[in-house]
């Protein structure tokens, strides 16, 4: 680069035409009084200019200031003024130059130009604001350094160690939400979905920080029934079959549920469409302990996708006594949960979006970013257009009613969310496990896990203050929504809720809907009892 400055540089290369251009312009053309011609020269001059500082390495050059001083010359100040706005001045003819400039802007110009240069550093310069530089690392291991805007343009430009962070993304509770925004910000992960991935690096590394979504266990199971419900084809349906494979292989029913559903007769879709038909209220009645047919609807849930496996699954490393203790120093010493939840000051929408800013942040911090750093990648975040919003919608989808099956899926009854929240009782005692100080939440119904790993009570341990706080009490509203029912000193869940099934029924045919819904009966038992003879 030394070699090409030299060889390049204006003394040599440019010598001719600015030797003309001396003698022309500065002797001839600027004191005849011809503006046209003056502004021809400029032009010519400034041309030069720019092509030298193209050519030559400033790159560690020192950076002066260069001002022109008015005369009683007019054409001077035209000339000055011209060259100044050409090279990206300001008003009144400021521009930064190197060493190189200014010796091709004397030999140029001239001594009678009245062109004087500010020796000045700029670093003393007070409104000059410094650029911020971000690391642009890339999966092939090369690495620079540029500013915010280019660090977004660059879609190769990553930030943190993808073995050292791992996403358990829980279905339905938000966590393509989660992971779609981890990618929009360049941040690198390991993903498990939809089973986590207990291997080695947890224990042993590489893999250090754990990320988990959290969402209330009732609410998660209802989505996952709903909308594996929904993704199967029904007789009569107007989407198009989904075969792997096949032509419209790219378009699959999770992403465009209302165009595509999926093909087969698969157990899954027996479950949902044919035993349950597509009412989540039987399978969640014959949850409760009490029921006849307990263990029956229990095998009956390790079928449908995403409800298969509670957040105690998923943690389950954490939480045992006989596992986490292979948990090495080199191992994770971070998790980190992000929590939905509605809030009635969010107009009963979740933060979840800012619980996942904060995470970003954090992530970013992890990565060794400085705060100026994060501060200016969030600055100039380029807005989300049509196309991606309109992909984050349809990733950010927990149930839709599909406007070709006509069909809308019946709420909760009361009944069977009492049966859930037992169900999923150790679920909530994992939450209370995570929350450090729930004095004034008034949760003596739910008491905490006494023996897991101490990472778990560090959950919402992360970030700053009014994440922490927000983290805990998204926890803790999840579990007084079910407070009552997770008393159990209330007796059976029909006592709590004050239901009395009838299950009188005849077991030759299964009672009509109507017949089911007013005398609440277990559609789940009759058919067990059905198809089973009651054994």
């Amino acid at each position: 680069r030394n070699l090409t400055s030299q060889l390049l540089s204006p003394a040599t290369l440019l010598h001719p035409l600015t030797l003309w251009c001396h003698q022309d312009c500065q002797h001839r053309m600027i004191f005849s009084g011809s503006n046209k011609r003056v502004g021809y020269c400029a032009l010519v001059l400034v041309t030069i200019a720019a092509i030298s500082v193209f050519l030559i390495d400033c790159e560690n050059s020192s950076l002066w200031s260069i001002s022109t001083t008015a005369g009683n010359v007019s054409e001077v100040r035209n000339v000055s003024s011209l060259t100044s706005t050409l090279l990206g001045g300001g008003e009144k003819g400021h521009e930064e130059i190197d060493d190189d400039e200014e010796i091709a802007l004397d030999y140029f110009l001239g001594p009678d130009s009245k062109l004087t240069v500010n020796r000045t550093p700029i670093q003393n310069r007070t409104n000059v604001e410094k650029e911020i530089l971000i690391p642009c690392n890339t999966t092939k291991g090369s690495s620079t350094l540029v500013n915010a805007t280019q660090f977004w343009r660059r879609k190769a430009c990553k930030i943190g160690d993808a073995k050292s962070v791992q996403f358990f993304h829980l279905g339905k509770g938000g966590g393509s939400t989660i992971y779609f925004q981890l990618l929009d910000y360049h941040l690198v992960f390991e993903r498990s979905h939809p089973s986590p991935n207990f291997d080695s690096k947890l224990f042993k590394g590489p893999t250090t920080t754990l990320i988990f979504n959290i969402r209330d266990p009732v609410d998660r199971f209802v989505s996952a029934f709903n909308w594996r419900s929904l993704l199967y084809c029904r007789d009569g349906d107007k989407r198009k079959p989904y075969f792997k494979g096949k032509s419209n292989s790219r378009y699959p029913p999770y992403l465009y549920p209302d165009k595509v559903c999926l093909a087969g007769n698969k157990t899954e879709k027996i479950l949902l469409h044919e035993e349950y038909q597509s009412d989540p209220n039987p399978l969640a009645e014959a949850l409760c302990e009490d029921s006849p047919n307990f263990a029956y609807a229990s095998e009956k849930v390790k079928n449908i996708a995403h409800a298969r496996l509670s957040l105690n699954d998923w943690l389950s490393f954490l939480i045992d006594p006989d596992i986490y203790p292979a948990i090495t120093t080199t191992g994770i010493n971070k998790v980190m949960a992000i929590t939905t939840e509605p809030r009635v000051e969010n107009n009963n929408t979740s933060l979840l979006d800012w619980h996942t800013q904060q995470a970003i942040i954090e992530l970013y911090s992890d990565s060794g970013l400085s705060s100026d750093q994060i501060d200016d990648i969030m600055k100039h975040k380029p807005q989300v257009n049509a196309k991606s919003e309109k992909k984050s919608e349809m990733m950010t989808l927990s149930s839709i009613s599909s406007s070709t099956s006509k069909l809308t899926p019946p709420p909760l009854r009361t009944l069977g969310e009492c049966c859930l929240a037992r169900f999923f009782h150790d679920d909530y005692r994992l939450m209370k496990t995570m929350i450090l100080d729930d004095r004034e939440e008034n949760l003596t119904s739910v008491l905490p896990l006494a023996d897991v790993h101490s990472l778990v009570k560090t959950a919402c341990s992360w970030g700053n203050d009014e994440q922490r706080t927000s983290c805990m009490r998204d926890l803790a509203s999840m579990i007084k929504r079910r407070a009552e029912f997770l008393d159990y000193s209330r007796g059976s869940c029909e006592n709590v809720v004050g239901v009395v099934k009838n299950v009188s029924s005849p077991l030759s045919s299964l009672p009509s809907e109507k017949v089911v819904r007013e005398a609440e009966v277990d559609l789940g038992t009759i058919y067990y009892n059905q198809t089973t003879g009651g054994k």
